[in-house]
């Protein structure tokens, strides 16, 4: 006879974080949910990562270990651990947060008695590399609203932290989606697909910790082109637009999503708000990927002399003003 299926899986996709991944293992081990599979994903981590986790899977059933024998991504490392879910609810976490151990058990059971809710996730406590709380934040959950083109608003609009991307998620709805995109600020078109299907639940109690810390990705590469490819190594040499990528997501996002033809027009609207309000990003976009391609295939002279070009137009127009 087969094994019953897990309810729930709990998605960890790591690369090279052994200062981290043996307490976040932990933390998921200990949780008071047991009904749960945890699948980690190495995307061909050259420290003690792999040894950590392969201790884990030998002292733990629940534990499924997979590695990559070529780094293919940050993009492409989390939705490869979603096509290894078994789990009617799905989770992704970072190799160096910690869940409290009530974590999955409170965000499981919302999803099984709010049928309208796509997500649960908890509030956010913020701490340092050594563990060390550093702050606890209260933010609202944007996802709260009835209204698709509402909670749409709320999640692509300035300055939004989507730590909602770390909560528990029905696999039926996530499977709708396009998953992570292989550019950076995906995490909020996936967020965005995930509000245009149905509500966020929030518990008010804080239950995740995520880490932050100097060397981490977010911190470190502030670039979105570079980030870019941290999502996706194989776009190196080719045309990086992160800005337009996410904006091509998000209508492709509103297209795809059964609404009412009131709604998608409130959708639209929103998105070409958020269009206004990062037309500079946009358009820096567009300014280093013009530098860039005349970097790989003109001479260093050509170079020199469009720049001079550039220079002495930047100047005129500032004349002008």
């Amino acid at each position: 006879m087969t094994a019953p299926l897990p309810r729930v899986s709990i998605c960890l996709p790591v690369y090279n974080g052994e200062k981290y991944v043996r307490e976040a293992i932990r933390s998921i081990l200990n949780q008071t949910f047991e009904d749960f599979e945890l699948i980690i994903s190495d995307n061909a981590s050259t420290d003690g990562t792999g040894d950590i986790c392969c201790e884990a899977a030998s002292q733990d059933s629940r534990v499924r270990y997979f590695r990559s024998d070529l780094n293919r991504g940050l993009a492409w490392n989390h939705n490869r651990t979603f096509d290894l879910a078994r789990g009617s609810y799905v989770m992704w976490i970072g190799h160096d947060d910690i869940l409290a151990k009530d974590y999955v058990r409170r965000c499981f059971e919302v999803l099984e008695q709010d049928a309208g809710a796509v997500l649960c996730f908890a509030k956010t406590v913020y701490i340092d590399d050594q563990g060390t709380v550093v702050t606890k934040t209260e933010f609202e959950n944007v996802g709260a609203s009835h209204s698709p083109s509402e909670r749409l608003a709320c999640i692509i609009r300035p300055n939004y932290k989507c730590e909602a991307i770390f909560g528990l998620m029905r696999k039926g709805v996530l499977k709708q989606t396009r998953l992570h995109g292989g550019f950076a600020g995906s995490d909020h078109v996936l967020l965005a697909e995930m509000a245009l299907r149905g509500r966020f639940s929030m518990i008010p109690d804080f239950l995740f910790f995520r880490r932050e810390y100097a060397l981490q990705t977010t911190r470190r590469v502030w670039d979105p082109r570079e980030r870019t490819l941290i999502f996706d190594p194989s776009k190196a040499g080719k045309v990086i637009l992160p800005n337009v990528d996410r904006a091509s997501g998000l209508c492709s996002a509103i297209n795809r999503a059964r609404l009412p033809w009131t709604e998608r027009v409130r959708c639209f609207k929103h998105v070409a708000k958020w269009l206004w309000v990062h037309r500079l990003y946009l358009r820096r976009d567009f300014v280093l990927e013009l530098d860039s391609s005349m970097q790989r295939y003109l001479s260093e002279n050509q170079v020199n002399r469009l720049m001079s070009v550039k220079r002495r137009l930047f100047k005129r127009s500032l004349t002008e003003l």
